[in-house]
């Protein structure tokens, strides 16, 4: 008999997460979405566990330490283990470089950066107990290459992707796996006005060897790979999810011209 799998989703009540908490739930596994939207993570937790799911919410701040440490307390007392963290709760801003305030900086640092490590090292004790434990951090395009008035964002997203690698090599001897991914444009709810701008749109995907946006759904599946034991042997990876962007721009050279 497969052993029951459980989950722990920051960011749980929307966008990629949703995405993710959906496709643990569509395989089976206990899920707990933590997030700062109350009353929306609850209405989806109460939606699942109409459809027979085994789903739980609890709102907390990832920023604050402690909260963290209690938060997976909860999770693992709800569910009975730990065997999987996805910390994709996140938040941009967008300013030019030389009008960025400490005050913008840090609140960015403190929910993608410090609340990932935050709730790495909350799950950690669990996943060591049970000898085995996989997580995925959110990365970005961001940490790849650079643009314009997002240097709060792109700080730290880099950050992740060294947070990631540090621990995949700190945990290993624990059974745990620590991967990221770096999902490209993925078209979602929140992203909707910058990718349904006709100029922004025509300007990614003419970079975009692809040609397209990606759903969130191709990500959850990604992730769902990674936590997976068929990714048994992979850790401390940083996957694009972006249809080739970062591969290269198909608009850098003019088409070949054909010979006779």
């Amino acid at each position: 008999m497969e052993k029951r799998r459980t989950a722990i989703v920051t960011g749980g009540a929307s966008g990629l997460g949703l995405a993710v908490v959906n496709r643990f739930i569509e395989k089976g596994y206990a899920v707990t979405i933590v997030d700062v939207a109350e009353e929306k993570g609850s209405q989806i937790v109460h939606q699942l566990r109409e459809q027979g799911a085994e789903a739980h919410f609890i709102t907390g701040n990832v920023t604050d330490q402690e909260q963290a440490r209690d938060m997976a307390k909860r999770a693992a007392e709800a569910m009975g283990s730990i065997h999987i963290l996805v910390n994709a709760a996140g938040i941009i801003r967008r300013t030019p470089a030389t009008e960025v305030k400490d005050t913008e900086l840090m609140a960015v640092l403190q929910v993608n950066l410090h609340g990932s490590v935050f709730m790495c090292q909350a799950v950690q004790p669990y996943m060591e107990q049970a000898g085995e434990g996989a997580i995925v951090n959110f990365s970005s395009m961001l940490a790849h290459y650079g643009s314009e008035n997002l240097l709060s964002y792109a700080a730290s997203k880099g950050g992740i992707v060294q947070v990631t690698k540090s621990l995949a090599v700190s945990w290993a001897k624990y059974g745990i796996r620590v991967n990221a991914v770096s999902p490209g444009y993925i078209e979602t709810p929140l992203s909707s006005g910058a990718t349904q701008n006709p100029k922004f749109r025509e300007r990614i995907l003419s970079r975009t060897p692809q040609g397209r946006y990606g759903k969130p759904e191709e990500v959850a599946a990604v992730i769902d790979f990674l936590t997976s034991s068929e990714a048994s042997f992979v850790t401390g990876v940083v996957l694009p999810i972006d249809g080739g962007l970062l591969a290269g721009d198909p608009m850098l050279y003019p088409p070949a011209t054909p010979t006779a």
